[in-house]
């Protein structure tokens, strides 16, 4: 098996600096650092193409370009080639088997993807000029195009023929690879038995609503499959856009009762998200268990994945909960985790969700950052957290996620009675 290079560099979460790596993280700054660790994530898909040193520099740099992160050549090459290494090695521990290591060029699955479930934005084109287009991307996972050259010669390939400015010809492309190469993900993941897929969205001021709410929700493998098969054999431009809705508005249901037309990104025209595959694991620390994807680190109190679906990931810079209310620990935490009854968008703060809790919390949420966890009283000292959920919640955006036990009460005595 191989390492699949188009699909790396994108959200591939640096892993714990040691050893080389340290040293040469040590050259940037926190805000650098911060940055190639959104821009890597978790895992590396896996693939069969080997790649010429300098294509691998070339799409390196790109997919930093494109993330305007500026870091150096000599050193972007190295930090890959060791945190590749160590991905490898926890695939390989997850699997059960040795995997070579490798870089690509071509992820030919990605390629396979694209050309077979790609249709144009908005209308549904003659066979001869997609074929053109699909080859013009094509160029773009093979190197021979980086990725800010691809707008302006699809602008001057097809700027006669659709209207449209170089931004849009931008947006086309990025949707395109983008599909293809989730596609690839999850068809490759079928043949390995991988289980589980993480949504990785970057997170900053252009992400959306949608895509907030989906970063590090867990998706199982089967719902991805079925939906890339659907978007691979799609015969026409109705049933490709059937098999993958976009959407504006947070999702905020349980992952295991997503629509089968939802759930692989993209979500929405120059989205940015993607899907990587994941081990569910359990740790236990200082007493407390948690399931994730990969074990807390220094900077962390909890990674947890909540009722919903999402890991979740207090800081462990965030000491003001345990100092500010004395009568909140972790364990209630991940109880809380657990529990998740009502879920809505915060009123006043688009970005950011509450939740209210079946043991009693009041949780602010951003991402898959845990902001706060609280649990409200009144003026005098009564457990509020009803009304105050309620109050700070947006009008007609609540999700709920399972009945209270008094609710279910009430419903059950009234049927009953006829109260």
């Amino acid at each position: 098996m191989r390492i699949n290079l188009i699909k790396t560099l994108a959200r591939y979460k640096i892993l714990k600096s040691r050893g080389d790596l340290k040293t040469l993280l040590a050259n940037y700054t926190t805000q650098q650092v911060e940055a190639l660790e959104q821009i890597t994530d978790e895992i590396l898909a896996l693939c069969s193409e080997m790649v010429d040193i300098e294509v691998l520099k070339k799409l390196l740099m790109d997919k930093c370009k494109s993330a305007n992160l500026n870091v150096l050549p000599k050193d972007l090459e190295a930090i890959y080639t060791l945190l590749a290494k160590e991905a490898v090695k926890k695939v390989a521990a997850n699997l059960g088997k040795k995997i070579d290591f490798a870089f690509d060029a071509v992820d030919a699955q990605a390629i396979d993807a694209m050309r077979k479930g790609f249709y144009w934005m908005g209308k549904e084109y003659n066979k001869s000029l997609q074929d053109r287009l699909k080859d013009s991307i094509e160029k773009v996972f093979t190197g021979e195009i980086a990725f800010d050259e691809i707008a302006p010669r699809l602008k001057d390939e097809f700027g006669s023929i659709i209207n449209a400015d170089e931004r849009y010809f931008q947006g086309v492309s990025d949707h395109i690879s983008l599909q293809a190469g989730n596609v690839a993900t999850i068809t490759q993941g079928a043949k390995h038995g991988v289980k589980y897929y993480k949504v990785l969205a970057v997170m900053d001021a252009r992400t959306t609503q949608i895509c907030r709410s989906m970063h590090g929700r867990i998706i199982e493998a089967a719902h991805l499959e079925a939906q890339a098969s659907n978007i691979l054999n799609a015969a026409n431009l109705a049933d490709k856009k059937a098999a993958a809705v976009w959407r504006t508005q947070p999702y905020l249901g349980k992952s295991d009762k997503m629509s089968s037309d939802f759930g692989l990104p993209p979500y929405h025209f120059r989205c940015r998200t993607e899907v990587v595959p994941v081990w569910i694991d359990e740790e236990e620390v200082g007493g407390v268990k948690m399931r994730n994807t990969s074990p807390i680190s220094n900077d962390e109190t909890i990674r947890h994945i909540d009722k919903i679906g999402v890991e979740r990931v207090l800081k462990a810079s965030n000491a003001h909960i345990f100092k500010k209310h004395k009568d909140v620990s972790k364990s209630d935490i991940i109880k809380g985790l657990n529990s998740i009854v009502e879920i809505s968008p915060k009123r006043g703060e688009k970005n950011k969700l509450i939740a209210k809790t079946q043991n009693g919390l009041f949780m602010v949420l951003d991402g898959e950052n845990i902001v706060s966890a609280y649990r409200p009283r009144d003026k005098q000292n009564k457990d509020n957290l009803k009304n105050y959920f309620n109050n700070n919640a947006e009008v007609g955006k609540k999700e709920i996620i399972k009945w209270q036990r008094d609710n279910f009460t009430y419903i059950f005595t009234k049927t009953l009675t006829g109260r």
